[in-house]
């Protein structure tokens, strides 16, 4: 990376360098029936610079030539990283030959919930930095067990190696945690992965998980929403075309909008308790937001949280906003 001002806007996007101010101001929307709907109108400070940071670089054809150049080793960590282990106890295993990680806490007695935990990455990467991070910080605050699979990606494989894997992993931690303690979590991809599987298991009459919480969720990997192209988005590391490539080789020879591809077209009834994490930015809104439609349309209850000019996996970040929503989720979590 050889863009000064590209390093110092990634550096701030996994965390590394910190922002010292902190503004942040929150308005709830509307409580209908179960459901919560959030949306925070006043971005702080600290985000409005670091969107007039990434504006002044060329940021998806950069981050699209690094990705596809397999030179996206500053960001891959495929193992734990050193904060990880420093702060959590992990135990990796195997199962269809690929990884998978459990963090536990080192310091908390455990609560009993049990996160299954489905990174993003456009289903083309393996875990990166701040996953490790988000996910450290989130057994340590809650005393959560997460399971991690390091499930496989295209273009290698396709969704149904994914699904192989991950299903035999969610059967596996059924028969050891009530359905009570159970939550799916994911992000971008992930989170569209972890709703397809809920999704799944609704289909075959399993048992669901009690919460399931989407973080900046690739819902529709067609990219077929025409509000799509009406959203000044920032995605930091592929734009659409890249996406809808990756969305193409993960899919195979299936139909893209297939609901375990596209869980935007899949049933929404009887799964665990939907809670989905959004920005303004993001340029997936469009589907979060038609999936808070969809909701509502069907009567689900859905807890809805969208903060103006936050950008694609911003919960990832040091800003203040992405501080009050990881706070949030860990309330979701030990409630």
């Amino acid at each position: 990376m050889k863009n000064p001002l590209l390093i110092q806007a990634c550096l701030v996007y996994t965390g590394i360098i910190p922002f010292s101010i902190s503004v942040f101001i929150g308005v709830p929307l509307a409580v209908l029936h179960n459901s919560l709907y959030q949306i925070y109108s006043v971005p702080s400070i600290q985000s409005k610079l670091f969107n007039r940071l990434l504006g002044l670089v060329n940021r998806r054809e950069f981050l699209r030539r690094q990705f596809a150049s397999g030179q996206f080793s500053f960001f891959n960590s495929p193992e734990p990283s050193a904060v990880a282990r420093r702060n959590c106890h992990i135990r990796k295993s195997t199962l269809n030959n690929r990884n998978v990680f459990e963090l536990s806490s080192k310091n908390r007695k455990a609560s009993g919930t049990h996160v299954l935990y489905l990174h993003g990455g456009a289903y083309a990467s393996s875990f990166l930095t701040f996953h490790w991070k988000f996910l450290s910080e989130l057994v340590n605050k809650t005393g959560c067990i997460v399971t991690a699979p390091d499930f496989p990606f295209a273009p290698h494989h396709t969704y149904k190696d994914s699904f192989d894997m991950v299903d035999k992993l969610y059967r596996q931690l059924a028969s050891e945690v009530d359905r009570a303690g159970m939550v799916f979590m994911g992000d971008s991809s992930g989170g569209g992965f972890a709703l397809a599987l809920a999704q799944k298991l609704q289909h075959e009459h399993l048992p669901q998980p009690s919460r399931i919480i989407l973080i900046s969720p690739w819902l529709d990997i067609t990219l077929g929403n025409p509000e799509i192209e009406h959203v000044n988005g920032i995605e930091p590391f592929l734009g659409i075309k890249g996406l809808r490539e990756m969305g193409r080789l993960y899919a195979g020879d299936t139909d893209p909008a297939h609901y375990l591809l596209s869980p935007i077209n899949g049933c929404l009834d009887n799964l665990g308790k939907i809670s989905v994490f959004t920005g303004t930015k993001d340029i997936l809104v469009s589907d979060a937001r038609k999936l808070k439609h969809l909701a509502g349309i069907k009567n689900v209850e859905i807890n809805y949280y969208e903060y103006e000019g936050m950008a694609h996996a911003w919960v990832f970040l040091n800003l203040p906003e992405s501080k009050k929503a990881r706070h949030q989720i860990m309330e979701l979590v030990l409630n």
